[in-house]
């Protein structure tokens, strides 16, 4: 909601303005509707004893493309549009003595020890997340497409985060907005309409492919451990 509105009103977003009282109004309640929908059709509208949904698979698969295109090309815009290539946009960063220390271990809540342990965090959650769970092991039709997963998953890895960190500089040396919202307020500063659309909807992507993944594999837990 917050996303459509910066792509439909922005640089003159009031975040408070995004509350409707009226809950037919809000975009929010009808993207629910629309996900719940999604989810029915694709996920449990079948019995399947074996619990796979390959609709459901096939639908992740093609947002993780999208996903992945969309914010490549939110990266190369900022490296190889606002700046001259990445030496030129890392030159700036330095420049400024107010960024140098933020990707170093200082910024990081509680130094090393918080960088390490937010790495174990992360590793833990891959391994036990429902829908980690769901997507790795219940939706496996093919041991073979395991030793796929070994190359392919951290290069996939490798690509959705190697434009993150000239992202973050690019928008905190030209201070647009919020951390969380670079991807959009930096290619709408510049007076594109196409690019932050495209972000939008590969954000919308990743969004609602959690979603989903999650609420199956959440329906799936509850029927048959709770109820």
């Amino acid at each position: 909601t917050i996303s459509h509105a910066l792509l439909t009103g922005y640089p003159l977003v009031a975040t408070q303005a995004l509350v409707e009282k009226n809950f037919l109004l809000d975009k929010s309640f009808w993207i629910a509707i629309v996900l719940a929908i999604f989810i029915i059709l694709f996920g449990t509208r079948h019995l399947d004893a074996s619990e796979r949904h390959e609709g459901m698979v096939a639908a992740i698969a093609f947002e993780s493309i999208v996903k992945l295109l969309a914010f490549l090309a939110a990266g190369i815009f900022v490296v190889f549009w606002l700046y001259q290539g990445p030496m030129d946009l890392l030159t700036q960063a330095a420049s400024r003595t107010d960024l140098v220390g933020t990707l170093g271990l200082d910024a990081v809540p509680g130094g090393a020890v918080g960088w390490v342990g937010t790495l174990i965090l992360s590793t833990l959650a891959f391994i036990t997340l429902p829908r980690q769970f769901q997507v790795l092991v219940i939706e496996n039709v093919d041991e073979r497409h395991v030793k796929r997963a070994g190359w392919m998953f951290p290069l996939y890895l490798f690509a959705i985060n190697i434009m993150v960190i000239p992202i973050a500089l690019a928008g905190l040396l030209l201070g647009d907005g919020s951390p969380d919202d670079y991807v959009l307020t930096l290619p709408l500063a510049a007076g594109l309409e196409f690019l932050p659309l495209f972000v939008f909807i590969g954000g919308l992507s990743a969004a609602t492919g959690m979603v989903i993944v999650e609420t199956i594999a959440l329906s799936t837990m509850v029927s048959n451990h709770l109820v």
